[in-house]
Parts: C-alpha cells; sequence; structure tokens
C-alpha cells in the first residue's frame, strides 16, 4: 500500500508539471522512428521523426494538448499571483545607529559576566 501511495504521489506530481506531455511524446517518437525504419534506413527514419514534416497523429494530439494548457495557465496566472507575497511591500529595517550598537555591546557584555560566588542566599 505504501508503494502505491508513492506512485500515485509521483504520477501526481509528473501529470501537474506536465510529464505527461514528455511521456506521450516520447512515445510518439519511439513508434514513428520504428514506422519509417521499416520502409527506410534508420537514419533517415531518425530524420523523418525529428524534422516536424512529418508528425503521427499522437505528436498533433501532444501539440493540441499543450497549446489548450498554455491558454488555460494564461488566463489563471492573476489568480495564482496572489498566493504570492508582494515583495514591494516588504520593507527592511534601517541599520542601527552607532550609539545603539553601543549599547547594545554594553547590554550583551554585562549579561556575559559570571554570577557571584557563590550565589546570594534568600533572605
Amino acid at each position: 500500500m505504501n508503494h502505491l501511495l508513492k506512485w500515485v504521489a509521483v504520477m501526481v506530481l509528473v501529470a501537474s508539471v506536465g510529464g505527461h506531455w514528455a511521456i506521450l511524446r516520447g512515445v510518439a517518437w519511439t513508434t514513428m522512428v520504428v514506422r519509417f525504419a521499416q520502409s527506410m534506413p534508420m537514419t533517415q527514419a531518425v530524420i523523418f521523426t525529428f524534422d516536424g514534416k512529418h508528425p503521427c497523429e499522437l505528436c498533433l494530439v501532444v501539440q493540441e494538448g499543450q497549446k489548450a494548457e498554455q491558454k488555460e495557465s494564461k488566463l489563471k496566472a492573476p489568480e495564482r499571483l496572489l498566493l504570492f507575497l508582494d515583495l514591494q511591500l516588504v520593507a527592511l529595517p534601517s541599520p542601527p545607529s552607532p550609539a545603539e550598537l553601543v549599547w547594545v555591546l554594553d547590554s550583551v557584555h554585562t549579561h556575559l559576566e559570571r554570577p557571584p560566588h557563590p550565589p546570594p542566599r534568600a533572605v
């Protein structure tokens, strides 16, 4: 069961970043090379596969799917940006003045002193 959940998580992650299109495109290219290699030399089959002039049906489906996702992501982009912090609104504090630094260093020095030995007793 644990392995199944890991595989489901991996598949969801791959699909969320568009990896399913890469997998489909790899299947399409492999199929095209095999199909072309049956009627021509392997080098020519590879050239035909990757020249972009001889797409198969799966290649066209992948292209259309990617275009549709890009249009959809452009429409939803402003909603996604609202989730992030606007960095222009973040203001950094000004550095401390030399007088403040001396005060901080003095207070650190007083806190570093050892307690009196033996410790005082409660009355």
